[in-house]
């Protein structure tokens, strides 16, 4: 088992610092219970002894003997109920929050590299896996362990050559098992990852069932998702073999252990060394040492999954993100909305890993309350501007400043919760139309909301669904349109109503209808708010303060609209291409 396996139970065990008191009546559940497999025996061993050497029952050790079964079984019981079960209950719901927080606070490159079914697997495994190490620490390894240490000292009291070979067939088994569980560990884990990668494909074929249906594709898609299966179950089986094997590796030692207590106790009761009582005795605590060693590779199997399954989310827990906010993040102070993107050096990895230059010693500086419209080619950097400013990724070099305050010095959720922003594609909570219209604004009343979705002109489509305003969208928004998404969205970015404003193709959905009536909106929105806008159908932003055309990272021209026509240059050449309704063949 490596380091991360190890840490992936070790993190468990740290939550019961959480809850120490929780803790010691679970642990105190295992004690009782161990007692109560060792104790009771060796009373009822002194009760037979005394019958067959006095013709009677000792009444003052019966009654012993029968109230402590009562006092453990009760005390076992109120232990488990009101120890053990609100433990399992008080971290399991911790493990699922810190699985969420740790998520929901993960920068922009964290979901794009991953799939989102892959992730909720993952959250879920961590959280629920520790229901399964609970259940093995308090139910099996602990009472398991103590109940063997005692039967050892009481063998070892009544005949210590016996107990002698029993402790070392005993710690020789626990070798063994523990040496098979780690090499099972490889397997495992493969088969663990091999299981993500499956629910992933799952959930990439959901999320994109449209296209799948659109180009005839299920069967590719079925082909693909088995390749992926039949991996998952070829590595799940070839661990289960070594399970099989280890297993009757583990039952030849039970038996030798087993043959050891008994001829051993036949030799102590021919050379009268015990009574019939003694021998009796160590046939229990042989069986019970037996039952041990089997459970062991059962535990350590046990834990092996919980380790392989937890494996994923734990070593991710231990990569910090890589945008995080300074130690003692400054309060955001906007006053203004200026902006200003001084000699910034930008480098990301592209889809072969490789290091490549965007932005080197980029500068942009936009007024208080300036409209500006970022233009040019497809991967120039437009959208790269907007998600540097939303601190998405990171600059290398440079300064990214709004009103003369860096952004890495204030915190990124202050940071967002002054820029509002709608991007090309908008994607809505499966939730109501009230909530994810109102999730611009906590709290805002119904009233302030239909009010927005007026200026956006998303109230009379949402009055004609079945339940407007109460209607659910799906995942995804998917039961709306494309236009009708970017309608909800840009009423949530009225209702936000942030100093700063950037619209990334927000009206690229739209029908040339109801983009007429969505740009009277945007103006109003725009009305004093510093504003970015980023557009291909440039009469969209023709009316703007200053239009940038961005081509490779530079700044190749700005200007209004009319200015840059003048100068003959890239944007006009892109203005003539549209104006004229088709590109140049």
């Amino acid at each position: 088992m490596n380091k991360t396996n190890w840490k992936a139970l070790f993190l468990y065990m740290t939550y019961w610092r959480q809850f120490p008191l929780l803790t010691a009546m679970s642990f105190g559940f295992s004690c009782i219970v161990a007692a109560n497999l060792t104790v009771i025996p060796l009373l009822a061993s002194l009760l037979l002894r005394q019958l067959l050497q006095h013709q009677t029952l000792n009444a003052s050790l019966l009654l012993c003997t029968v109230i402590l079964q009562g006092v453990f079984v009760t005390s076992a019981y109120l232990l488990d109920k009101y120890g053990i079960a609100v433990l399992h209950h008080r971290v399991e719901h911790l493990l699922y929050e810190n699985a969420f927080r740790y998520l929901v606070r993960q920068d922009y490159s964290f979901f794009a590299n991953r799939f989102s079914g892959s992730l909720v697997t993952q959250a879920s495994r961590f959280a629920k896996q520790y229901t399964t190490f609970n259940d093995v620490v308090f139910f099996d390894l602990t009472p398991q362990l103590l109940s063997v240490l005692i039967a050892i000292s009481l063998l070892m009291y009544y005949s210590w050559p016996v107990g002698l070979l029993v402790t070392l067939v005993w710690l020789g088994s626990v070798t063994l098992t523990i040496k098979f569980g780690l090499g099972r560990m490889a397997m495992r884990r493969a088969a663990v990852a091999k299981e993500s990668e499956q629910v992933g494909e799952l959930a990439d074929m959901l999320t994109n069932a449209t296209t799948v249906k659109t180009y005839g594709a299920e069967d590719r898609e079925l082909s693909r998702y088995n390749k992926v299966n039949v991996l998952r179950g070829e590595y799940f089986l070839r661990s289960w073999w070594r399970a099989v094997r280890n297993g009757w590796i583990v039952e030849g030692i039970a038996s030798l252990l087993f043959t050891i207590v008994l001829v051993g106790g036949l030799l102590a009761i021919h050379r009268h060394t015990i009574d019939v009582a003694a021998f009796l005795l160590f046939q229990v605590y042989a069986l019970r040492i037996i039952d041990n060693i089997r459970r062991n590779s059962m535990i350590v199997r046990q834990l092996e999954v919980v380790a392989g399954d937890a494996q994923e989310m734990t070593e991710m827990l231990d990569q910090p993100p890589q945008i995080v906010d300074a130690p003692q993040p400054e309060p955001i102070h906007i006053k203004q909305g200026e902006i200003t993107f001084e000699d910034v050096s930008f480098r990301y990895e592209d889809a072969s890993n490789a290091q490549t230059n965007l932005f080197e010693n980029f500068s942009l500086a936009i007024a208080a309350g300036e409209r500006i419209g970022l233009v040019g080619p497809s991967g120039g950097g437009k959208t790269t501007i907007t998600r540097l400013l939303l601190r998405f990724m990171d600059i290398q070099d440079g300064t990214i400043a709004i009103d003369g305050q860096d952004i890495r010095q204030v915190a990124q959720q202050e940071l967002h919760q002054a820029i509002g922003y709608v991007p090309q594609e908008p994607l809505l909570f499966h939730r109501s139309l009230l909530e994810n219209i109102g999730y611009g604004k906590p709290g805002a009343s119904k009233e302030e909301i239909i009010a927005v979705s007026k200026r956006a002109h998303a109230d009379d489509f949402i009055r004609e669904l079945p339940e407007g305003y109460d209607t659910l969208v799906g995942e995804r928004g998917v039961k709306l349109s494309g236009g009708q998404r970017q309608r909800v969205a840009i009423a949530r970015a009225m209702l936000k109503n942030a100093p700063i404003l950037v619209l990334d193709e927000a009206t690229s959905a739209l029908d040339s209808e109801s983009e007429k009536y969505i740009q009277e909106a945007l103006w109003e929105l725009m009305e004093g708010k510093t504003t970015l806008v980023i557009a291909h159908r440039l009469s969209t932003i023709q009316h703007l303060d200053r239009i940038v055309v961005i081509d490779k990272g530079q700044i190749i021209e700005q200007g209004s609209h009319a200015e840059l026509l003048k100068q003959k240059g890239l944007y006009a050449k892109l203005w003539k291409h549209q104006s004229g309704g088709f590109l140049e063949q």
